[in-house]
């Protein structure tokens, strides 16, 4: 049987990219989008580019987290098995704007929303694991360098587009070294990323009129990571342009990654370990 992956934010930029390079690998890919209409489009697409390509589609808002509770049941019901995650949606805010659930929307969308998809999926995850381990990747940015957790992750103050960007990637790499202390590398290992300066929508709302590299180039690692068949990489290893590399000091601070995961499920209304 073909192993599963669900990529978020896939339906244009470096995730729409993965998912076409992960299908046509002959993996099951899940298409993901906040609109429905493009998610459709994009799987119409896909199969007219990719004849005979297994792909389905799931459509919620990250940064709701009651949508992303129906998404993971939505993802769960067309999935019996999931080998792959790939938390790629992110955005970039040009001013700030607090959701439903209180959280300031750059950290809902890029952090708590798939901190909390994560977590649904992972017994998935787990199971599907029979053979090789199954894989979470975090699309992070060089960005996290400059990030860095603040007491308020809601930034009621001090607030730029940036600084709440740069937090949210910093999270991003600590997630994934989290995870990577947390579960058994034989079920489960947790990869983060930068995939390079790359030329998306992302990329002109953030930082305006920079030459960006092709999103060819932005889904290497991603499909490297996510195809390979026995992982190559320890668990927890973070990439900058498809090469290891050491992620900033901050994110390697084990007691500050363990008080952001337990703000973080605070935030996503889990109950505390």
């Amino acid at each position: 049987m073909a192993r599963v992956a669900l990529i978020t934010g896939s339906t244009d930029g470096i995730g729409r990219q993965a998912a076409r390079n992960l299908a046509a690998a002959g993996m099951t890919v899940i298409v993901h989008g906040r609109s429905k209409p493009k998610v459709d489009a994009t799987l119409a697409a896909l199969r007219d580019e990719l004849p005979g390509a297994q792909l389905e589609g799931v459509a919620f808002d990250l940064g709701s987290l009651a949508q992303v509770r129906k998404g993971a049941e939505a993802v769960l019901a067309v999935a019996p098995e999931l080998h792959v995650l790939v938390n790629n949606a992110g955005i970039f805010a040009t001013e700030r704007t607090v959701t439903a659930d209180h959280l300031e929307l750059t950290f809902a969308v890029n952090h708590v929303g798939p901190f909390l998809l994560t977590e649904l999926l992972l017994p998935r995850l787990e199971a599907s694991a029979t053979q090789l381990p199954s894989r979470v990747i975090d699309v992070a940015s060089v960005a996290h360098t400059r990030g860095r957790i603040n007491d308020d992750l809601n930034l009621m103050t001090g607030w730029t587009g940036y600084t709440a960007y740069a937090q949210s990637k910093l999270a991003n790499v600590m997630h994934a070294l989290s995870l990577a202390d947390r579960h058994d590398a034989q079920k489960l290992v947790a990869y983060s990323l930068h995939p390079g300066v790359i030329n998306t929508k992302l990329l002109r709302t953030g930082f305006g009129p920079v030459q960006g590299a092709s999103v060819e180039s932005g889904a290497r690692t991603i499909q490297r990571l996510a195809a390979e068949e026995k992982p190559s990489a320890r668990s927890g290893a973070y990439f900058n342009e498809g090469v290891e590399a050491q992620p900033t000091a901050g994110a390697k601070d084990k007691a500050a990654r363990d008080r952001l995961w337990q703000s973080t499920r605070r935030l996503a209304k889990l109950p505390d370990e």
